[in-house]
C-alpha cells in the first residue's frame, strides 16, 4: 500500500524542470507511504513513489521498480503473487524479491493486460514502457485504490490524489461545474469527475493506454453474474461461505502485523470468524463515542463478538474533544470535497488501529453486495405503495402530512420518523429515480437554489445506466449492481482509503473479492433481500459461526452526532462556513439556503445537518486549495 505519481511527455522530458515537481508531489504522499521514497526517470517518463512496506520488508521490495523495458509504481496488494509467481517461474522467470510488484512486473510482460484478470487484490498502477513509450494506468476492479490523471495530446501526469496532480502541473485548477453540481447532490463525487477542470479518476475496472496515438479507455472487469443463478440456497450459502473464507485468509498475508476491525454489525463479526478459523490469535479493534445517545455506540455489541469468538480486543473510547480536534487532520486526507461525516470515525479508529498493527480487515462492501441497507427494504415496499396509494393521493395528502413530522437520530421515534420521511419523499417515482432520491442529499431545485453556478447532474440517468449493465428484471440486483457502481467506489471506499492511508495503515476488504462478488451475482435478489432482512443468505450461511444476537441487532451506520456538534461545539465552524461574506466572495453558493438550514437545525425543526455538514466539509477542501 503506497503513493504513486508520475508524469509522461512523449515529446522529451526535461528532467532538471519535472525533478523538483516530482518531489513536491511524493512529499504529499508521505502518509500513505512512511517507510520509504524511490524516483526513477527516462528521457520521457518520470515515476515517483512512497511506500508502505508489507510483504518483503527488504530494499528488494522498493519502487519504482524496473524490469528490463518496463518500469513500474504501484499502490495495493495482490494476494494471490505467490501463486502468479509460481506460474511465472515455470515459464522461465526468475526473481529476485518476495515482492508482489515484481511479480507484476514479469506478470505484464507476460500476459500483457491479460494480467489484470488473473490478479486477487486491490491496487492502481502505472507501468511504463521504455522502448516502445507507452503507458498503462490500471484500477482494480471495485477502485479500492485511487488513481486519478490529466492529459494533453503528447503529456499526462498521473497520481494518487488529486493533489500530486495539481503539484506536477505547479498550478491549482479550476472548479469543474458538473463536479460541484454532483457534490451538491450526492456529497461526494463519482468516477471519472473530479472537483478539478481537466482532472480525471481512472473508473474501477478499467485500464488506460497512452501512446503517440493519444489516451485509449477500456473496460477490463464487468461486475455481474459468471454462470447461472442459483436455483438451490443450500448450494449458494456453502458457496458463499467457502469464497468468503478464501477471501479472509488470503487477505491475511503480510510480513507485518494484521487485524481487524470490529463493530457491532454483521460484516465485521462475519470477517473476524473466518480470520479466527484462519489463525491462532487475532487482534479486533472498536471505537465508541462517550457522552452520545446509544445509536452510535457499537462498543458493547463488538465486545459480545470478540469474547465469543476470543479475540485480543481494544476499545477506542472518543470523547467529543478527541473528535473536535481531529477535525482538522481528516480534512488534511481529503483531496476534494467530501461530506460524508463517518470519515471521522473511520479516522479515529485507523490512527489508533496502526499503534498495533500496520494492516487491518474490514467488513466494507458487504452492504453493497449483499443489501445491507435500509433502502433495499425501501424497493421492495415502493411498488406495493405505488399500488395503494394513487399519485394525487401522495402528492396530494401523504406527502405534505409526511413533510410535517419531526426528523432526529437523537431518539428512537424520531429516527424512525426520519426514514420515514425520506422513504415517502422518493418511493412515488420509478425504480431509478427512487434510487436516485435515496442517495441524493439535495434534490435538484435545493441544490440548484444553493449552488446556481453549477451544472445539473441527470442523477436517475446516471443511475439508470448502472442498473442496466446487471440484474435484468431484478429489481434488488439491479439496484445492487448501481450502488456498486457509484456509491461504493464514491464514497465507503474513498473514505476509508483516504483516512486509513492518513496513517499508513492498510485496509483489506474481503466481501470485494470478486469471488465473492461472482457468487452473489449470482444470487436472485429475493437471496439477498427479504421483507426485513437484508443480506439474508449471508446471515444464513454464518448462523452457526456468531452469536444469535448479532443476527437480531438493528442495522447501524458508523457515524457521529453531527447535528448536536454542529450547534453545540463546532457552533462557530458551522457559522464561519455559512457566512453570507464568505459564501458571497465565493461566488459559488446562495448564501439564504445555509442559513435557513441553521435556523431549522437549532430550533430542532428539522434535521439538516448533513447538508451543513456538506457545506463545512467544502469550505475544509477550500481553505486548502493552494500547492
Amino acid at each position: 500500500m503506497c503513493g504513486i505519481t508520475g508524469t509522461i511527455n512523449l515529446s522529451g522530458l526535461d528532467w532538471s524542470a519535472a525533478e523538483s515537481r516530482l518531489r513536491a508531489a511524493v512529499a504529499r504522499m508521505v502518509p500513505r507511504g512512511p517507510d520509504g521514497e524511490g524516483l526513477w526517470h527516462d528521457g520521457h517518463c518520470a515515476f515517483g513513489h512512497r511506500r508502505l512496506a508489507i510483504v518483503d520488508l527488504s530494499p528488494a521490495g522498493s519502487q519504482p521498480m524496473v524490469r528490463g523495458d518496463l518500469a513500474i509504481t504501484y499502490n495495493g496488494m495482490i494476494y494471490n503473487y505467490r501463486q502468479l509467481r509460481e506460474a511465472l517461474g515455470q515459464a522461465g522467470y526468475r526473481f529476485t524479491s518476495d515482492s508482489d510488484t515484481e511479480v507484476l512486473l514479469a506478470g505484464w510482460e507476460e500476459w500483457g493486460e491479460g494480467l489484470l484478470e488473473r490478479l486477487v487484490g486491490m491496487f492502481a498502477f502505472a507501468i511504463w514502457n521504455q522502448r516502445s513509450r507507452t503507458l498503462w494506468l490500471a484500477r482494480d476492479r471495485f477502485g479500492q485504490k485511487p488513481l486519478v490523471y490529466r492529459h494533453s495530446r503528447q503529456s499526462l501526469r498521473f497520481g494518487s490524489d488529486i493533489r500530486t496532480v495539481e503539484l506536477l502541473d505547479g498550478a491549482v485548477g479550476d472548479i469543474d461545474p458538473e463536479a460541484l453540481g454532483l457534490y451538491c447532490r450526492l456529497g461526494y463525487i463519482p468516477a471519472p469527475h473530479t472537483i478539478v477542470a481537466g482532472i480525471s479518476k481512472l473508473p474501477p475496472g478499467h485500464v488506460a493506454r497512452f501512446d503517440a496515438d493519444g489516451l485509449e479507455l477500456h473496460r477490463w472487469y464487468r461486475y455481474g453474474a459468471d454462470g447461472p443463478l442459483y436455483e438451490d440456497e443450500a448450494l449458494a450459502a456453502a458457496d458463499l461461505r467457502a469464497a468468503v473464507e478464501t477471501a479472509v485468509a488470503d487477505r491475511m498475508v503480510a510480513d507485518v502485523p494484521v487485524g481487524a476491525f470490529l463493530s457491532g454489525g454483521i460484516d465485521s463479526a462475519i470477517v473476524t470468524a473466518c480470520m479466527v478459523k484462519a489463525a491462532s490469535s487475532v487482534r479486533t479493534f472498536t471505537v465508541g463515542f462517550d457522552g452520545v445517545p446509544d445509536y452510535y455506540e457499537e462498543r458493547p455489541a463488538a465486545r459480545e463478538v470478540a469474547e465469543f469468538l476470543g479475540t485480543h480486543h481494544e476499545e477506542i473510547a472518543v470523547g467529543p474533544g478527541d473528535a473536535h480536534s481531529a477535525l482538522d487532520h481528516v480534512f488534511d486526507g481529503l483531496d476534494e470535497p467530501f461530506a460524508d461525516s463517518s470519515a471521522v470515525p473511520t479516522w479515529l479508529v485507523s490512527r489508533e488501529t496502526r499503534q498495533h498493527v500496520t494492516v487491518a480487515l474490514s467488513g466494507d462492501g458487504g452492504d453493497e453486495v449483499f443489501g445491507g441497507y435500509r433502502k433495499y427494504q425501501g424497493e421492495l415496499l415502493a411498488e406495493r405503495y405505488r399500488r395503494w396509494a394513487p399519485s394525487p393521493v401522495r402528492r396530494g395528502l401523504i406527502e405534505p402530512l409526511a413533510a410535517l413530522l419531526p426528523e432526529s437520530k437523537a431518539g428512537r421515534w424520531t429516527e424512525k420518523s426520519r426514514r420515514l420521511r425520506r422513504f415517502i419523499r422518493h418511493a412515488g417515482g420509478d425504480a431509478a429515480t427512487r434510487q436516485a432520491g435515496w442517495a441524493a442529499m439535495l434534490a435538484d431545485g435545493a441544490a440548484q437554489q444553493l449552488a446556481p453556478a453549477a451544472a445539473t447532474p441527470d442523477l436517475p440517468g446516471m443511475y439508470l445506466a448502472a442498473r442496466g449493465a446487471v440484474g435484468g428484471d431484478d429489481p434488488i440486483n439491479a439496484m445492487l449492481a448501481a450502488e456498486i457502481a457509484i456509491g461504493l467506489p464514491g464514497d465507503m471506499l474513498t473514505k476509508v482509503d483516504r483516512m486509513s492511508m492518513a496513517h499508513g495503515l492498510e485496509v483489506r476488504s474481503p466481501f470485494l473479492d470478486h469471488r465473492v462478488t461472482a457468487c452473489a451475482a449470482r444470487m436472485p435478489g429475493h437471496y439477498k433481500v427479504a421483507r426485513g432482512a437484508g443480506k439474508r443468505l449471508l446471515r444464513d450461511a454464518f448462523r452457526d459461526a456468531l452469536p444469535a444476537a448479532v443476527f437480531s441487532r438493528a442495522k447501524k451506520g458508523f457515524e457521529i452526532p453531527v447535528a448536536e456538534w454542529l450547534t453545540g461545539p463546532l457552533r462557530e465552524r458551522t457559522l464561519d462556513a455559512i457566512s453570507p461574506a464568505r459564501l458571497s466572495a465565493q461566488g459559488l453558493f446562495d448564501p439564504a439556503l445555509p442559513a435557513r438550514w441553521f435556523r431549522l437545525l437549532e430550533r430542532r425543526r428539522r434535521d439538516t445537518s448533513a447538508q451543513l455538514w456538506m457545506l463545512i466539509a467544502f469550505q475544509a477542501w477550500w481553505d486548502r486549495r493552494s500547492i
